[in-house]
């Protein structure tokens, strides 16, 4: 009760919140809660919303998911509000729910997320946020707050428990209140460490003011790597882009598509000098700026690397 009470609080779409264990849970309970309250079975989807059947059968990862399931997921684009819109037109009155990443590494254009709801709206949708990655990294009250814009259900996780294992599922009360006929149950619901965990966590990200921190670590190593990049004459091949919560290394090959060959030569180097670590940066509370400039001197290493084997022609032998 007193975690659910917190998340009400600082939460702008929560008016009533349910637990879960991980993210495949929360986001699963909120399109199952959508259908009953909608009467509908089809979803609209932009992004990864966990491996259940009802989204991973949309995906090149669908060995196992019964066709008809698959039917059922509709795929739309990040920032095309028209790719939706087609979903609405083909698919008149069947469509429960609207679930997004909100954004992860590219920000929403041109009012995008706004857009999405009118339309969610308009055709009696259901508008999800999928906050299980931005939900208390791109702000407390989630990428929802960030952005000005509230879904009708958001589902949280991850940086929630930081580290525990515990999802949620927050929304309105009108939609909410249906859990009490649709079946939400697994055997490790009554565990209540995560819990607690959940409230320790939510109060060092408010007592601390850690995000703001944790967003400077993040603009400190893109913006380093970047210049490091200028300073290389490798904008063709490589930038970090994102949000300071979780910036992300990009690698191109000479058509401009993600080159393989290119990142792994960089990650192999960085793994050489002590920094462990893929594309994407998850940044938290206890990195400091000797952590920061130590990353960026190994990746300014790897990225000599990088460019002699670029001009050697041999990236991939390397």
């Amino acid at each position: 009760v007193e975690l659910s009470r917190k998340l009400v609080e600082i939460i702008p779409s929560a008016e009533m919140v349910r637990f879960g264990k991980n993210g495949s849970d929360a986001t699963a309970a909120a399109v199952r809660v959508s259908r009953a309250h909608t009467k509908r079975d089809k979803i609209a989807c932009c992004g990864y919303h966990g491996w259940q059947d009802w989204f991973i059968g949309s995906t090149t990862r669908n060995l196992g998911v019964p066709e008809a399931v698959r039917k059922l997921t509709l795929p739309f684009k990040y920032n095309d509000i028209d790719s939706l819109k087609a979903l609405f037109d083909q698919n008149p009155g069947e469509i429960a729910a609207v679930i997004l990443e909100p954004t992860l590494f590219v920000a929403p254009k041109d009012d995008f997320l706004k857009k999405v709801k009118e339309l969610a709206h308009k055709n009696g949708a259901v508008l999800i946020f999928d906050e299980v990655i931005t939900g208390f990294r791109i702000a407390l009250g989630g990428a929802q707050e960030y952005f000005g814009v509230t879904p009708d259900l958001s589902t949280f996780g991850k940086a929630l428990g930081n580290g525990m294992p515990i999802s949620a599922i927050v929304g309105k009360a009108e939609i909410m209140s249906k859990f009490n006929d649709v079946f939400f149950s697994f055997t490790a619901g009554g565990e209540a460490l995560s819990l607690a965990a959940s409230l320790a966590t939510v109060a060092e990200l408010q007592e601390k003011n850690a995000l703001k921190h944790v967003w400077a670590m993040g603009d400190m190593l893109r913006d380093g790597y970047n210049a490091i990049v200028k300073d290389l004459k490798l904008e063709a091949s490589t930038r970090m882009i994102g949000y300071g919560f979780w910036p992300e290394m990009e690698f191109f090959g000479k058509d401009g598509k993600h080159s393989y060959a290119i990142q792994t030569l960089v990650t192999q180097e960085l793994i050489k000098r002590g920094v462990l670590t893929r594309a994407g940066m998850v940044l938290c509370y206890s990195h400091t700026p000797e952590d920061i400039r130590r990353t960026l001197a190994a990746q300014g290493e790897a990225l000599e690397i990088l460019r002699d084997a670029l001009k050697a022609g041999d990236v991939e032998a390397r």
